[in-house]
């Protein structure tokens, strides 16, 4: 008698587990971003640098993404991301010798750096009614917390480059950006959601450490957003 009541209390659990996740209104998903990196650089106390030339760089982002739907219109939008991004800059800068007697000399330093980070995106998700079947129109706007796991930065001056890997000399622990995005979401049945857009990273904390040189980096990238809801 027990073992059918057993019986019976399970499957009246797993007849409810069962409805409860069909109608959950957690969301997950994969995606693959394809993104191009840049940096904003000033001196120590934010004033412009003269002679300065930066350039963008190709990277890409890439892990598990999550929907938390509150509403059909409304969603908490999170998820694991692992980024590879970076930035390139040069500028002048003045040296000067320890000899007997002194000479300076004006000497260009560049810095070219190549991160990897894991990233937490933290924001509300908006969606728009069907403006045809199965497709709609969705935005992005909130925060991304980010780790720097692994680094690869390359520091010359005067013809003589060094290298380091020693990411906790270079760069800070933790970064945070503001977080906007805008593109569409397509219902396929019995399958899934793709979801395209187009999303901005601007990084609101200082990226470089003090020590590292004397300029002051935040790192910032446009995302070109791939990904798929199960």
């Amino acid at each position: 008698m027990k073992k059918l009541t057993f019986l019976a209390l399970f499957l009246i659990f797993a007849g409810f587990s069962g409805k409860a996740l069909a109608q959950s209104p957690v969301r997950l998903g994969l995606k693959f971003n394809p993104i191009i990196s840049s940096v904003r650089v000033t001196h120590e106390d934010k004033k412009s640098i003269d002679g300065l030339d930066k350039s963008s760089k190709l990277g890409f982002s890439g892990g598990l993404m999550m929907d938390f739907d509150f509403s059909e219109r409304a969603a908490f939008h999170t998820g694991l991301l692992i980024v590879s991004k970076g930035y390139d800059y040069s500028y002048p800068t003045t040296l000067t010798s320890t000899d007997s007697i002194p000479i300076t000399t004006t000497e260009n330093i560049s810095i070219d750096a190549n991160i990897t980070t894991v990233e937490i995106p933290l924001a509300l998700k908006m969606r728009s009614g069907d403006i045809a079947d199965g497709l709609r129109l969705r935005g992005i706007f909130g925060g991304q917390l980010g780790l720097n796991v692994s680094s690869k930065t390359t520091t010359e001056l005067i013809g003589i480059s060094n290298e380091s890997r020693k990411t906790g000399d270079f760069y800070q622990p933790l970064s945070i950006d503001f977080l906007v995005g805008a593109g569409v979401e397509y219902d396929i049945d019995n399958v899934g959601t793709l979801d395209f857009g187009l999303s901005y990273h601007n990084g609101l904390t200082r990226f470089n450490k003090n020590k590292s040189s004397d300029s002051r980096a935040l790192l910032n990238y446009f995302s070109f957003d791939i990904g798929f809801f199960f």
